[in-house]
């Protein structure tokens, strides 16, 4: 997926980003602290709803007119108080009081201290009832913004919503996809396990490996000498929706970081063609060390706005990919500073981009070929809308079901649509229309 321009992050999510950047890294850490470290960032930025609700209550302001940097440390302590329980309750006041002093915030650092007793004391509060005030539930201690919340509960009813974000709130295991250009799937598997990780194959597709307890993803048997890459189960879809063909040149029009022109350049093999596209330079560059990494020898990253693809390939490629960019929305459980980010304007904004791409691309597609459409969101905007749209304008390109493969994800009642959804189908959710050419 390629990036949809948005507001960084604030508060929490905008110091987690640079700590999950930085601390990482840092020679001085050893392995049990950069894990901490990386579970308290993924941590505070997925309940950060809930540790607000617990916060509000206690505090003698708004949360709004807190200072950003005791907004932060205060979330930070409350995590550890709230959501671990392997550090006792005074070493995480302690130790945030403390980091309150070395940050320079030390005329803060009684006030966060009183804060956190207060976290401590509170904690037999109740929480509304997520069945009676699904809402109040969900858009508090549940740790998803309100409106969100509500688009979820409206559309797919109480149940099914709150089961949606539960999966949304747990910590997703690494999966990584083989790369079959250097080494066969079963191959992979057995090095991977070597790296001291549980390892299993994918429930759906075999090539796709799920690693419980593993460390870092560069630190595995294999990583540099690009025998796989991170990919979730459903990123794999628009792949095989695609259904690439050995020998075929085949259009990868918004690239990003190359895992799916990965997936692609292994099924057309030696004698085929990837044109992987992104318009964005630092993007190009990333697919560009990808290549290189993973050996894709037949992948041509280029710099090219995929709006007008049709121009310069008019009916060229008889395998066309626009995984479009997004809201990101299916991928909260991995990225959960995403549903903080989001406003409900950027769905507008995602789609009327969603709509130009793919009708830049429709022309490259050959008499006869397919096109596939993807997002890693299941907003309708994004999704039913904008195919929808392209169809209603295209009358020379029609929906077609995949193979029986993908059976697991076909959308009931609309052929040629799959849907995979975090709370169904254990993956990141995605949308996927496979488009045929009929003229």
């Amino acid at each position: 997926m390629s990036r949809t321009p948005t507001a960084p992050p604030e508060g929490t999510a905008l110091v987690a980003a640079r700590a999950k950047a930085r601390a990482p890294r840092a020679a001085s850490l050893s392995i049990l602290d950069r894990a901490l470290v990386t579970e308290l960032v993924y941590g505070v930025l997925r309940w950060r709803g809930k540790l607000d609700w617990i916060l509000a209550p206690l505090l003698d302001r708004p949360l709004a007119r807190l200072d950003p940097v005791v907004h932060q440390l205060l979330h930070l302590g409350t995590y550890q108080l709230a959501c671990l329980t392997r550090i006792p309750d005074f070493a995480a006041v302690d130790e945030t009081v403390s980091l309150a002093r070395k940050i320079g915030a030390a005329r803060s650092a009684g006030y966060v201290n009183a804060v956190l007793r207060a976290v401590v004391r509170g904690k037999d509060r109740q929480p509304p009832d997520s069945l009676r005030d699904p809402l109040a539930y969900w858009g508090g201690v549940g740790s998803h913004p309100t409106w969100l919340a509500a688009r979820w509960l409206d559309r797919l009813g109480s149940a099914e919503g709150g089961e949606l974000m539960t999966a949304n709130n747990r910590v997703p295991p690494l999966t990584l996809a083989a790369n079959r250009l250097k080494a066969e799937g079963e191959e992979v598997g057995r090095l991977l396990a070597k790296g001291g990780a549980e390892v299993t194959p994918g429930r759906f597709f075999p090539d796709i490996f799920t690693l419980r307890g593993a460390g870092s993803l560069t630190d595995f048997p294999g990583f540099g000498a690009g025998l796989f890459f991170p990919m979730d189960e459903a990123g794999a879809l628009p792949v095989l929706a695609l259904d690439p063909l050995p020998g075929q040149r085949v259009l990868d029009a918004c690239a990003g970081g190359g895992g799916k022109s990965a997936l692609i350049a292994a099924a057309v093999g030696g004698t085929g063609e990837v044109v992987a596209l992104d318009r964005s330079p630092r993007a190009l560059r990333r697919l560009t060390a990808a290549a290189l990494r993973l050996g894709l020898a037949t992948v041509r990253p280029t710099l090219y706005d995929a709006r007008v693809a049709g121009e310069a390939w008019a009916g060229q490629f008889p395998r066309v990919l626009l995984d479009a960019p997004c809201s990101g929305l299916g991928t909260i459980r991995r990225r959960p500073e995403i549903k903080w980010r989001r406003r409900p304007s950027d769905l507008a904004q995602a789609a009327a981009l969603q709509r130009a791409l793919l009708a830049g691309v429709a022309r490259a597609v050959a008499g006869g070929g397919l096109l596939v459409y993807s997002t890693c969101s299941l907003e309708p905007e994004e999704t039913d809308e904008v195919i929808g749209a392209f169809l209603d304008t295209h009358p020379d390109f029609a929906l077609e079901a995949p193979g029986p493969t993908l059976r697991p994800f076909c959308d009931p009642l609309t052929e040629g649509i799959l849907r995979a959804w975090p709370h169904r189908h254990d993956t990141d959710g995605f949308f996927v229309a496979r488009l045929r050419r009929t003229s």
